[in-house]
């Protein structure tokens, strides 16, 4: 044990010691870089059930929403239309693409009442509307294009309105 012995346990000391500097500064840095990670994921996780949250109440609206729609379709074919509303019904059923003014003209009642009782039957469900635009150049003019739907049609079979 004489004075070599010392230093080479000197230099063995310090050498240990710098590559466990080194290790730890390594296990800081990926300790930092985890904690980086980890606040991105929690700043997601936040927003994810934000989102989530507002998933939830669309759901319920669109539930209840549904829920009134099919007491509407219950109540309309649990029930008979008025008058005036199956002869419309019956007449867009019977005449696809019809326009306003055609369907009052086929069932003897003013154009004013007719597109009030095709807006009534679009609310139930039993119509349905599609537009064409007009155009000034080649002197057309916009128009409602009365459908009958699934539902109305289910109504005019169930309460044998056609055949």
């Amino acid at each position: 044990m004489g004075l070599l012995d010392g230093f080479e346990r000197l230099i063995n000391e310090h050498g240990s010691a710098a590559i466990l500097k080194e290790r730890i500064d390594l296990a800081n840095d990926k300790y930092s870089a985890l904690e980086d990670k980890n606040s991105i994921l929690q700043q997601k996780v936040t927003m994810l059930e934000s989102e989530n949250k507002t998933l939830h109440l669309n759901l319920e609206k669109a539930e209840v929403e549904v829920q009134n729609l099919k007491k509407l379709t219950e109540k309309s074919h649990g029930e008979r239309l008025e008058e005036i509303r199956e002869k419309i019904l019956l007449a867009v059923a019977r005449n696809e693409d019809s326009t306003d003014r055609q369907i009052a003209q086929i069932t003897g009642v003013s154009e004013l009442i007719s597109t009030y009782h095709l807006k009534e039957l679009d609310t139930l469900k039993m119509v349905s509307v599609s537009y064409t635009m007009g155009s000034d150049w080649s002197g057309s003019s916009s128009r409602a294009n009365w459908h009958v739907s699934q539902v109305g049609l289910n109504y005019l079979v169930k309460h044998a309105l056609i055949a």
